[in-house]
Order: C-alpha cells, then structure tokens, then sequence
C-alpha cells in the first residue's frame, strides 16, 4: 500500500516557516514566491554546503565536477487544509529546485528556508522532474501530490494535469478547482491528521509523522548533518526518492 505523505503546510507548520510569501493570494492559490526569495534560494544551490552535497553523488559522476543551473523552481504541494476545506489554498510550498549536472548526470539541488528565513540546501536528487513540470506549467503555479507522483499547473480556478499520473487523477483535461477538492477530499478526508483511520496507526495515512516521499522518477542523495535544525528535519522528510538514496 503507498504510503501517504506529510504534504507542505505542515511541513511548513513544524518547521515555523513565517516568510511573507507563505500567505495566500487567494482562496484558490498560495502567493508566488518573490523573484528576490528565488534568487537566495539560487544562491544557496550555490553554496559551499551545496557542493558538499553534491560531493556526495555516487557511481561514476561521484569524482566529477558539478554544475548548478541559474533558474530555481517554487515547488508546492497538495495542502491538507483543502482537502478538508474549498477556500483554503490548493497547495502550499514545499521547497525550490535548482537544476545541477555532474559527469553528463542530471542532478536537483533542493533548497528550502530555514526558521529564520534564511535559504539552505537539503537535498540533491538525480534526473530533472522539476525543471521539465515547470516548463510544462508554462507559468503557472507548480504543485505536485506526493501521495501518487502526480504533477500539476494551477491557475486562479483551474487544475491541469502535467505527467502521466496526474492524467490517471483527474483526466488528461483541466478541472475546475472546485471538482479537484472534492476529488481530494475523497481521497484524503478520512485519512487526516486526527481521523480514526490516522489514530489507529493504519500504513498509508495522510499522516503528519509520515516520511515524505519525493516524485518517483527521482533518486536522492541525501546527506545528513545540514546545518540548521529545521533544514535537517526538511532533509530527513525528503529522504525517500524511488528506491535508492544515499546517507554518509
């Protein structure tokens, strides 16, 4: 049975994330990060912690030099609340993505905001889903549900699917926001936080003590011992990509 997964409102929650780009613009859609917020999470793809987690890659790209890309991605996730309430926003952040290549192997850097606000690196995972679903959003907000690896682009009262999950989930057309909650809410709605189905310890609630599980066309390279608390506890939550990780 798939696991489901801690989505990004409580991640954001636990780890007291209070940036001002956190707040919904609407009841339909969280406010796009600040161009300024993206550039630091740039920055910090680019930092020296960053190189060490990218030092960390195994196999045959494990000795060759990195290259981190200049574009980062604002990642958002299915947000709980709106599974158990419409006007609450789609989707909260979850973390950016930065594209890196080492030894002709594509790569991400994940970078995410500490408590304090200030952007570090948590994560490096291998291909390059992020980049490729935000072209694929051609501008629109990025959000994915982890719990089945599906990819989608939100508009102010639209849902369009991205990958081929997505389509599984709602059908290869756009729906109303609106038609995705009550489709969410079906899903999810016994299995949240504080449900019978929760409490009772049942694999596979939407449990807020569930390990986060990434998109499944990547692999992680997760190396322990970040810096700040909260980014640590980000990276243990990113730990799972498809079936091989990395730990020093």
């Amino acid at each position: 049975m798939r696991r489901l997964l801690r989505c990004a409102a409580v991640l954001a929650a636990g780890l007291g994330f209070g940036l001002a780009f956190a707040a919904p613009a609407s009841a339909a859609a969280p406010q796009p990060i600040a161009p300024n917020e993206l550039s630091k999470a740039t920055n910090a793809a680019h930092s020296s912690s960053a190189v060490q987690l990218l030092a960390k890659v195994p196999g045959a790209a494990g000795k060759a030099a990195a290259s981190v890309g200049s574009d980062s991605h604002a990642v958002y996730a299915l947000n709980p609340a709106f599974v158990r309430d419409a006007s609450a926003p789609v989707a909260t952040f979850w973390y950016a993505a930065t594209g890196a290549s080492k030894g002709g192997q594509a790569l991400t850097v994940f970078t995410a905001p500490d408590s304090r606000g200030v952007w570090q690196p948590v994560n490096v995972a291998s291909g390059n889903t992020e980049a490729r679903m935000a072209t694929a959003a051609g501008g629109a907000l990025l959000f994915t549900e982890p719990q089945i690896g599906a990819w989608y682009a939100l508009t102010a009262d639209q849902v369009r699917p991205l990958n081929p999950s997505a389509v599984k989930s709602i059908g290869s057309k756009p729906i109303a926001v609106t038609a995705y909650q009550k489709l969410v809410s079906q899903r999810y709605a016994d299995k949240l936080p504080g449900s019978t189905y929760n409490e009772s310890g049942m694999a596979g609630g939407y449990d807020t003590a569930a390990v986060v599980k990434a998109p499944t066309s990547h692999s992680a390279y997760l190396v322990p011992g970040v810096a700040a608390s909260g980014v640590l506890m980000l990276g243990l939550l990113l730990t799972v990509r498809r079936k091989m990780t990395y730990n020093d």
